[in-house]
């Protein structure tokens, strides 16, 4: 089932009874992480074992294959890679040195992942973990000034601020200021915390409790506030206020 696609990514869940996948290639990047049971691997002659806290990570055109055990029912996240697609976030090309790493952090990571609604905060995450495997053997230019970082961040948030109701293309986002997708997200974490979509998101929200506290019509708060739906509003401001826009009126009225 696949959760979120562009043209340089796709994520999605394989659900399949225990079995065996057969000698096969992918044309992109694949990183995967076993949900419940474990498998055992076959890549270009080399077999290791995975279970859930192991995080397999394939180059495109590698014959591969596995043999699935220790669960009736198999489910795995898997996120795919267009080979351009690290020339176009990270201005570099990359290569997988090893089919494996024991890391259940970036299992876990990947998991979460496949059950966000939002397109823009799968993106950002997706980007923010594939700066994490690759920066080991990244060969990144130098520091860049951290003046010059902190200006830049700053341009970011007051465009972010500027119209609450928007949410703008990670990519479009960072090449506004002529960098890549990447080297924005970490520089914006580095400054605040949190990857920029991240950050607008907590500021829509805080706007959305300012609306809701003056006795705005939820609807209307939700577009105000950048979501496409009531419904949708309603699901994001759960997740962090842990009530619904409604329960939040009557006790700050």
């Amino acid at each position: 089932m696949i959760t979120f696609r562009n043209e340089l990514l796709e994520l999605g869940s394989v659900r399949v009874s225990t079995g065996r996948f057969p000698k096969h290639t992918h044309d992109e990047f694949v990183i995967s992480a076993n949900v419940n049971g474990h498998e055992r691997v076959w890549i270009d002659g080399k077999t290791f074992e995975a279970d859930t806290s192991t995080l397999t990570t394939y180059n495109p055109g590698e014959l591969q294959s596995s043999e699935i055990a220790g669960a009736d029912v198999w489910l795995c996240a898997s996120l795919y890679v267009r080979p351009d697609a690290f020339e176009r976030y990270f201005h570099a090309t990359f290569e997988f040195d090893a089919p494996y790493a024991v890391r259940p952090d970036f299992t876990r990571e990947l998991i979460s992942m496949v059950s966000m609604s939002s397109d823009a905060d799968i993106e950002e995450r997706c980007v923010s973990l594939l700066h994490r495997l690759i920066a080991p053997t990244s060969r990144a230019a130098a520091a860049e000034n951290r003046a010059g970082a902190q200006s830049r961040i700053k341009r970011v948030q007051t465009y972010l601020l500027s119209d609450l109701s928007v949410v703008p293309d990670l990519q479009s986002l960072a090449a506004s200021e002529g960098i890549s997708a990447a080297h924005l997200v970490r520089s914006f974490h580095r400054e605040t915390g949190l990857p920029p979509l991240a950050w607008q998101m907590q500021q829509r929200i805080a706007h959305a409790r300012t609306l809701l506290r003056s006795g705005h019509p939820i609807a209307m708060v939700a577009l105000d506030a950048g979501f496409a739906d009531q419904a949708h509003f309603t699901k994001a401001f759960v997740r962090f206020m842990g009530m619904t826009p409604g329960q939040f009126r009557q006790i700050n009225s």
